[in-house]
């Protein structure tokens, strides 16, 4: 456990340039190294890493959403978006065709799914950060505190109380009784957050909006940590790396990160007529 807090301490430490500069390219940059370390661990775990016709474009097609993020705008990304990911699909689908049996079929769409899902979760928080017309800002610090906030009451709760496995044959450690203290923490953060932005900076909540999106938060960051972990399970490993001393890889520490991402943007692009904070 100590090694563990440790790390998540350091993280802190790094995380906290990258939120005080994330209107800059530093931010950009941050999330292309880690998508690419993100996208390593994936193909390594499925086997395809040493295939050159599948890592090539993988890698290129993490990465392109990273860069086009601030040099269109957001209804242009995402239509580039789309077309790369579906192009990447089809591609590997071909290569699959006229591989002789060298590269499976499945193995395949694990691969353009999974490259797909981290470029997006990575590029949604650009995308959050620059919605100004929404409050940018404390959306994107939102997309990060339900993912660590979730994970670290899920982790500590499930220590003290846990006793009745969720789902063991994905991921053996996590209880009901965890799950449940990651989405009660969640919402009182949120609720904490929210009282924060109003008294200190004049932000005035949705507060029926910010609450709903921290419970349905929580437990879309707890979907994301199992998918994570059950393809770690039908690979056959334990971690997907060692970058982060007691947490494993990437894909380890950030794959509830890529989910809260996901599901906060596609929120306010539906609710964008609902500001989550009034200035």
């Amino acid at each position: 456990m100590l090694k563990r807090t440790l790390t998540a301490l350091v993280g802190i430490a790094i995380l906290i340039p990258v939120v005080i500069f994330s209107n800059t390219w530093f931010l950009n940059v941050s999330t292309s190294i880690m998508v690419s370390i993100a996208v390593y661990e994936i193909l390594n775990c499925i086997g395809t890493l040493k295939k050159p016709m599948v890592s090539v474009p993988a890698f290129a097609v993490a990465l392109v959403p990273q860069i086009i993020s601030r040099l269109l705008d957001a209804e242009t990304c995402l239509s580039v978006m789309l077309l790369v990911y579906m192009g990447f699909f089809v591609a590997l689908m071909t290569v699959a065709v006229f591989s002789h049996g060298s590269i499976k079929f499945g193995t395949a769409c694990i691969s353009a799914v999974m490259v797909a899902y981290v470029s997006f979760g990575f590029t949604a928080l650009i995308l959050l950060r620059d919605s100004s017309e929404s409050n940018g800002f404390v959306m994107f610090v939102l997309a990060l505190i339900i993912p660590w906030v979730c994970d670290t009451m899920a982790y500590f709760v499930g220590i003290l109380f846990g006793k009745h496995k969720m789902i063991p044959d994905v991921s053996p450690k996590k209880t009901i009784e965890g799950a449940i203290g990651g989405v009660v923490g969640v919402v009182v953060a949120a609720a904490i957050y929210g009282l924060i932005m109003q008294l200190g900076f004049g932000k005035v909540p949705n507060y029926p909006l910010l609450l709903g999106i921290a419970l349905v938060g929580g437990i879309v960051s707890q979907w994301g940590d199992l998918i994570a972990s059950l393809l770690k399970r039908e690979y056959g490993i334990k971690d997907y790396g060692k970058i982060f001393p007691g947490h494993g890889g990437v894909m380890d520490r950030f794959d509830s990160l890529f989910a809260v991402a996901i599901f906060i943007y596609i929120v306010f692009r539906i609710f964008a007529a609902y500001p989550l904070f009034l200035s």
